[in-house]
């Protein structure tokens, strides 16, 4: 009895370690088929956009790059220049990539819900990179290339937040595994 008594304190404490995988909700997004592209050296460069949502936790970009290079994307309010509101943790492409990349931000940005944005690709590594665009007409926002609206096409995007999903950790899974092991060898 004073076995059970005290398998079950320790399951029971340690169901309380758990992890958390983040899910994405998408606000905003012009993700229809490239068709071509512009460096992120065509400064001040980015996209408008208007968020329905009341903050921020990712911005996605379809990019590619020929050499390894760092980005972040910067959040900004009034203009591709205004006022900073927040910064991406970097991210690397690797050699010769391509593909969506996720810009998480350590903490949400907050936003104000019908309020136009910016969000702006640095390069801040080595190297540069090709943000690619879409000729889908994206209606909350413009492309802005060398500091003017792109009329013809918006950049391949997705925004919006990451909310955290609790589960329980692997030592946890582990350990009833093995409680559930042991009680069945016993029968």
């Amino acid at each position: 009895m004073k076995l059970k008594i005290t398998l079950t304190a320790f399951i029971l404490g340690t169901v309380g370690f758990t992890s958390a995988q983040g899910t994405f909700i998408y606000d905003q997004q012009s993700t229809g088929i490239t068709d071509g592209g512009f460096f992120l050296s065509a400064t001040p460069f980015g996209q408008s956009f208007t968020p329905t949502l009341d903050s921020l936790g990712f911005v996605d970009l379809q990019l590619s790059s020929g050499v390894s290079t760092t980005i972040d994307v910067n959040i900004r309010s009034g203009s591709i220049t205004g006022l900073l509101l927040g910064t991406s943790m970097p991210v690397t492409l690797q050699g010769s990539s391509s593909g969506v990349f996720d810009f998480l931000f350590s903490n949400p940005v907050t936003l104000t819900p019908g309020t136009q944005y910016f969000f702006e690709p640095v390069v801040v590594g080595p190297g540069d990179a090709q943000a690619n665009t879409t000729s889908i007409q994206y209606p909350g926002g413009d492309l802005i290339a060398n500091g003017a609206p792109v009329t013809a096409g918006d950049l391949w995007f997705r925004e919006g937040v990451v909310t955290a999903v609790p589960e329980p950790a692997s030592a946890t899974l582990l350990v009833v595994a093995g409680v559930l092991f042991w009680k069945r060898r016993k029968l």
